[in-house]
């Protein structure tokens, strides 16, 4: 089993735009690349073409700025890892004003909140399969609900994981830790 999901998200991606017009592009490059493109042509989603109506997209490796570009052009980020212990890609998504959907696990569940995103819990693999596609269908059928979460994410990134504010917490963390050392030095003599 590929702990990505990828396999997982082609069949929820497939259950969902049978109800809506929705594409997805996978980016990215890997071993297990050739075998989720044998796997979108056998259900009939994969496409030569980005932004196909109903079909899947293998971008393959694109530079940081080519992924920041396709970020730009996209209306949901979805993060199908069953086991995803930083998920940094989430918080790049977020920052970019993207609602995501990932897995109730790791790092996505720390950054993740209903503001801003849709966890979903990798219980059994048909009750997660169901519950990815009914995730990409709530964003799907609701711009405003995707532009709400969006606006939400890029200010919990700000608040929360902007490297000055970072810099700024650990600041407070050492100033508070020395003036404790300090009334204890005081204390003790």
């Amino acid at each position: 089993m590929d702990w990505k999901g990828v396999d997982l998200l082609l069949l929820s991606f497939k259950k969902a735009s049978l109800k809506f017009p929705i594409t997805l592009t996978i980016i990215g490059e890997g071993t297990e690349r050739d075998k989720l493109e044998k796997q979108a042509q056998e259900l009939n989603i994969l496409s030569t073409t980005i932004h196909n109506t109903g079909k899947v997209f293998f971008a393959g490796w694109l530079s940081q700025e080519k992924c920041s570009e396709q970020l730009q052009q996209s209306d949901v980020f979805v993060l199908p890892s069953l086991l995803e212990c930083g998920g940094a890609v989430v918080l790049e998504a977020m920052a970019k004003g993207l609602p995501v959907i990932a897995t109730n696990w790791g790092g996505p569940a720390d950054y993740l909140d209903t503001s801003c995103g849709i966890l979903v819990e990798p219980s059994s693999r048909e009750e997660f399969i169901d519950s990815l596609a009914n995730a990409m269908l709530t964003l799907a059928h609701s711009p405003q609900k995707r532009q709400d979460m969006g606006i939400m994410g890029q200010k919990k990134v700000m608040q929360h994981f902007d490297w000055e504010v970072k810099v700024d917490h650990m600041i407070k963390i050492y100033h508070k830790v020395i003036a404790d050392h300090l009334a204890s030095s005081k204390i003790q003599s």
